[in-house]
């Protein structure tokens, strides 16, 4: 009795020892980004510095992506619409005397509305009708962006006002924003993970038709996750145009949601580092084969393809691949040692 305590007592201790490790690496990772991210623009140059916040605002929204696709299964395409509205969105209330921390969150506010009445009836559908319905959406969107001549500047696209941080260079300070934004959202999002919603959100997607069974809306939980990836898109679109300082309707064309996709399947669709992980793989690989055109796209079809076949978890997914295969064929040695040992023993 006393050794089966003795042996729960250890257990109990291992465990509490291998959370503190974590929640110290945890603090230390966050300690190293953030002595990173504060040095960063004394070292970088400009070329450099606006490839990092690219990654950094590709990031935010992609988390938006991991919600809706990762966690609750949706086939969701309307992403660069909310991308498009936060960027454009900011900028007029800014250039008409709005704080521009205010003309973000105001046009986040309203994406979440806009996420939820178009969420409302997309969340009862499935599949390639939920994929065609969240995709016109986008497309309805990117119409606008000609149409509103007097917000967007129609096709010839409207130049964005500038935010200024005390007198911090403007690179700087959108990198230093960037971050920040990107930091905030991987915790909420983490955080939320972990949460009531969270798990039904994965529930929802794995057994559908059971968790309606114990009283679990799928439409419900599907519209929170479609309003959650709105925000996420608008926060990251407002910090885009910011990037770009000149919005034009091509930014916001077919090709990004494709590159959204790319981004999320690539890195790991249902974890927060793979949409981190699969923003830098895409924008660095973009930018080293600028000058290619055409073969970038071949880059990124046949990496998705590789993906998919043989780490269907993504790039994210391969440390713990490598981990399980490593266990398994350790567990394979061992379970033969036993039987080699006795058949040196008979034979003896």
């Amino acid at each position: 009795m006393q050794s089966g305590d003795l042996k729960v007592q250890s257990k109990l201790t291992s465990i509490t020892t291998s959370k503190r490790n974590r929640v110290a690496l945890s603090i230390a990772a966050l300690v190293l980004l953030g002595v990173v991210a504060v040095a960063l623009p004394h070292y970088a140059n400009g070329f450099q510095l606006f490839v990092v916040t690219e990654i950094a605002i590709f990031s935010v929204a992609c988390l938006g992506l991991t919600v809706a696709i990762g966690w609750s299964g949706q086939t969701v395409l309307a992403q660069t619409g909310f991308f498009g509205i936060g960027a454009y969105g900011t900028n007029y209330l800014f250039a008409h005397h709005v704080p521009w921390l205010i003309s973000g969150l105001v046009i986040a506010a309203g994406c979440a509305l806009l996420g939820l009445i178009v969420g409302l009836p997309a969340a009862r559908l499935k599949g390639f009708y939920l994929a065609i319905a969240t995709l016109a959406f986008a497309e309805l969107i990117d119409q606008v962006y000609n149409d509103a001549t007097p917000v967007t500047g129609g096709a010839n696209g409207t130049a964005v006002r500038i935010v200024t941080i005390f007198h911090i260079n403007p690179a700087s300070a959108l990198w230093y924003m960037s971050i920040f934004l990107l930091v905030a959202s991987a915790l909420v999002v983490r955080q939320f993970g972990r949460t009531r919603i969270g798990r039904c959100l994965r529930a929802v997607r794995d057994a559908d038709i059971a968790t309606s069974s114990l009283g679990l809306s799928s439409a419900q939980w599907k519209v929170i996750a479609f309003m959650i990836s709105a925000v996420l898109g608008s926060l990251a679109g407002t910090l885009y145009g910011q990037a770009l300082t000149f919005l034009s309707p091509d930014a916001f064309s077919f090709d990004l949601i494709i590159e959204f996709l790319v981004v999320v399947f690539i890195g790991g669709v249902d974890r927060i580092w793979g949409a981190i992980i699969g923003a830098s793989f895409f924008v660095l690989i973009q930018e080293a084969l600028q000058s290619f055109g055409f073969y970038q796209r071949v880059v990124f079809g046949v990496t998705l393809l590789l993906v998919v076949r043989f780490l269907p978890g993504g790039i994210v997914s391969i440390v713990p691949t490598a981990r399980a295969f490593f266990r398994n064929r350790r567990d394979q040695q061992l379970s033969r040692e036993p039987d080699v040992a006795r058949a040196g023993a008979e034979q003896a």
